[in-house]
């Protein structure tokens, strides 16, 4: 393949800048190429619209750039979204100074570090560009070691997401941390310490970043910048739901993450700040959860559309469907405090700009990360690669509800998918309840509930569910049916009861754990766990759990 000469590489951004207003270095005098195997790298710290890193390593006598919003991470379970921007030109390595308000990247720039790097893989950086994997080692005054950008391949033509992963040697260290590290080592001056010194370069390039965001272009400077064009909000009918299997499985082709046992939720953040969150059925949920208000602090940008779960966490971490009931049932007369809801995020569905539901799920994940600021009552639902069997065995071992599988490369679809799947570690059903029946001895307001599902539109008998109820859950659960009763049986065939039996409209829906399904099909031991406010009715049927290896085999 030939390599471009220097002056080509640099069409793009010499277009960007007009050099009778800035002391930027053009492109067509680019500086004396390194000699030898040890190539120069540079990173920039910059702080635009959004602070980033300008990730930058020598090659083909220019540097070519990347634009990290989270920054580089000596712990190899980070993998930091890295968007490529256009190549500069070697002499911009030296470059700190600011970029005044109006022009395209207004902020402040330091040198955050520099020095060498050396290929592990290959001869040619470019070569290993274009294969989507480069693999190098660093020598740096802060960064050290073997790190790798690996391309994810977009969908749309987008081509300009990777991802930068710390390689395991001996200068691991999840302790480090990027912020801990904010002097230039050019200078030592902060970016606080750029924008205040009246000596520091003030440049202009030609275009200002209002001219620059009007681009109909996906250029990831979009990302960090400001987009370069922004999008108007979808809207997002429904959230994508998981095919239920019946077993964990290793593929290296899918991300698995932990099932958290929640509410469902779409929450919208507005360019303002503003927050709309709506429950999988489309109910608004916001008014539920006043805490959520601040909800945009915990994310550096806006506007975003993220999919998640709102859970109650209990001590040691798990999600506790139960206590999340209750928080809701006692909204208005207790404090919101007393059990605090999280929400924790696994998908954005819009972001940088734009709508994201067509970019493949890993390039969706990385974009999540980079956008959370870690501040405020929001968790990353993390994943791992490949190893769903061991994941699910953890969830065995903590008493947590299972594990959700997803290719990697999967579009966001509002329906079921066979590309997200679900294995429960324990046998869950939601049920509709169509009537109860007398309590026996000293047992109050009802003995049991009567439970069923749809199918082809008829409410199908499930069983009857007699345990799970404290005092309070019976006299709750009483209130809410009572004015439901009814006359007639809402079920389609008759069934006999232990006793006398009253009916109801079947409005409610609530969630049960059983053992397994009989041959009847009804639910064998099944236990009460909680009502639920955000599923319809009809939306209830029996849940069928499929064969891992034919739902996998299929989404291939």
């Amino acid at each position: 393949m030939p390599v471009k000469k220097p002056a080509a590489l640099l069409e793009t951004y010499e277009k960007k800048r007009d050099f009778d207003q800035t002391p930027e270095p053009p492109g067509r005098a680019p500086a004396r190429a390194a000699k030898g195997k040890a190539l120069r790298f540079v990173v920039q710290m910059h702080r635009a619209s959004r602070l980033h890193y300008d990730f930058r390593l020598e090659a083909d006598g220019v540097l070519k750039s990347w634009a990290i919003p989270k920054g580089p991470s000596f712990d190899t379970r980070d993998k930091r979204l890295a968007m490529a921007v256009e190549d500069h030109p070697l002499d911009y390595r030296d470059f700190e100074g600011t970029i005044p308000a109006g022009n395209y990247g207004a902020g402040e720039v330091i040198v955050w570090d520099r020095g060498t790097y050396e290929l592990l893989e290959g001869t040619s950086l470019s070569e290993q560009i274009a294969h989507g994997s480069v693999k190098f080692t660093m020598s740096g005054e802060k960064l050290h070691g073997a790190f790798a950008l690996v391309h994810i391949k977009g969908r749309g033509g987008e081509e300009n997401a990777w991802l930068l992963i710390k390689e395991r040697d001996e200068f691991v260290d999840p302790a480090w941390r990027t912020e801990d590290h904010a002097q230039s080592v050019k200078s030592g001056k902060t970016l606080a310490q750029i924008k205040t010194d009246a000596a520091a370069p003030q440049w202009k390039s030609s275009k200002p970043a209002a001219t620059s965001r009007r681009r109909r272009t996906r250029s990831s400077e979009g990302s960090v910048d400001g987009p370069a064009s922004v999008e108007p909000l979808p809207e997002i009918p429904s959230p994508m739901l998981a095919t239920a299997v019946d077993a964990a499985f290793d593929d290296d082709d899918w991300l698995f993450e932990l099932k958290w046992d929640g509410y469902r939720a779409i929450v919208t953040i507005a360019r303002d700040g503003g927050i709309a969150i709506a429950s999988r059925g489309g109910k608004d949920f916001t008014p539920n959860f006043p805490e959520f208000a601040e909800l945009a602090a915990a994310f550096n940008e806006r506007p975003l559309i993220l999919d998640g779960e709102i859970v109650v966490l209990d001590e040691q971490g798990r999600p506790s469907f139960g206590a999340l009931q209750e928080r809701l049932d006692r909204f208005g007369r207790a404090s919101p405090q007393k059990s605090r809801v999280t929400f924790v995020v696994f998908d954005v569905l819009y972001g940088n700009g734009r709508d994201l539901r067509e970019e493949p799920l890993e390039a969706r994940k990385a974009i999540l990360e980079a956008a959370i600021s870690g501040t405020g009552p929001v968790m990353l639902s993390k994943h791992v690669r490949k190893d769903g069997v061991k994941l699910y065995e953890l969830a065995l071992a903590q008493d947590l509800e299972g594990i959700v599988g997803k290719r990697r490369a999967s579009a966001y679809v509002s329906r079921r998918s066979r590309d997200w799947v679900k294995v429960k570690a324990v046998v869950r059903q939601e049920v509709v309840i169509g009537g109860w029946t007398e309590g026996r001895g000293s047992r109050e307001h009802f003995g049991a509930l009567l439970a069923g599902v749809y199918d082809g539109g008829e409410l199908v008998y499930a069983g009857s569910i007699g345990t799970g109820f404290d005092r309070k859950k019976l006299a709750a659960i009483a209130a809410k049916l009572a004015p439901l009763e009814r006359k007639t049986s809402p079920f389609a065939a008759k069934f006999k009861t232990e006793s006398r039996a009253h009916w109801v409209q079947p409005s409610l829906v609530a969630e049960v754990t059983f053992t397994e399904w009989t041959r009847e099909g009804s639910m064998r031991h099944p236990v009460f766990v909680a009502l639920r406010v955000d599923k319809e009715p009809r939306e209830i049927v029996r849940e069928r759990a499929k064969s891992a290896r034919v739902v996998t085999k299929a989404a291939r």
